[in-house]
């Protein structure tokens, strides 16, 4: 197990340049985000993770998401990840995030692949796609598995978010829903500032 622990609310980012996630991710942790999720799928993902490790406070925890080699996450970790996030479970992929040190976080959905995750190492599980079924079906997996710590993520807006918190999940990540669709990074600081407050409620991260 790693030391390294998720903050309640993790933001994604999918398909931002570098400096486009630098200027969101500066107003996000202002607003109080402390967890940031970089995915294999954008734009120059490794230049972003480490501009991100070397700009932001020294709070951020920086991951890298939708990784799916284990040659990923020895990329992942020279930029300076802290964590890898996979949409899905990869025993090559978990075994080589844990060799880096970084905490392992693969995506799962039925008991059967959880458990596969779980015993191959994995720190936390991502249940994905989440608003498919719920926040019901964590609580019903967690009944066999009352220590299973789970990352809820897909399509999470503030009510779901809530939601899976009390039926136990151990964090959430959120990503348009919270950020807005605009496809070039800009934002609206107070609306930005308002979104950012009430997920961060919603997850549990602020008193």
């Amino acid at each position: 197990m790693t030391d390294i622990d998720l903050s309640p609310l993790t933001v994604v980012y999918r398909g931002l340049t570098p400096q486009q996630a630098l200027r969101l991710s500066a107003a996000l942790h202002e607003a109080g985000m402390r967890s940031f999720e970089v995915t294999m799928t954008g734009d120059r993902p490794m230049e972003t993770i480490a501009l991100l490790c070397r700009e932001l406070p020294g709070d951020a925890l920086i991951g890298a998401g939708t990784v799916s080699t284990p040659e990923q996450v020895t990329a992942s970790a020279a930029a300076g990840a802290r964590f890898v996030v996979s949409p899905h479970f990869d025993a090559q992929v978990v075994e080589r995030t844990r060799r880096e040190g970084l905490l392992s976080v693969p995506g799962a959905f039925t008991p059967t692949e959880i458990m596969s995750a779980r015993n191959a190492g994995a720190d936390v599980v991502k249940v994905f796609p989440i608003n498919a079924v719920g926040a019901d079906y964590l609580r019903q997996l967690r009944g066999p598995m009352p220590d299973l710590e789970v990352m809820a993520s897909g399509g999470v807006t503030p009510t779901l978010a809530a939601e899976v918190v009390a039926a136990g999940a151990k964090c959430v990540a959120v990503g348009h829903h919270l950020l807005g669709a605009d496809p070039d990074g800009g934002f609206d600081p107070g609306e930005l500032r308002d979104r950012t407050a009430e997920f961060l409620q919603a997850a549990g991260a602020t008193s």
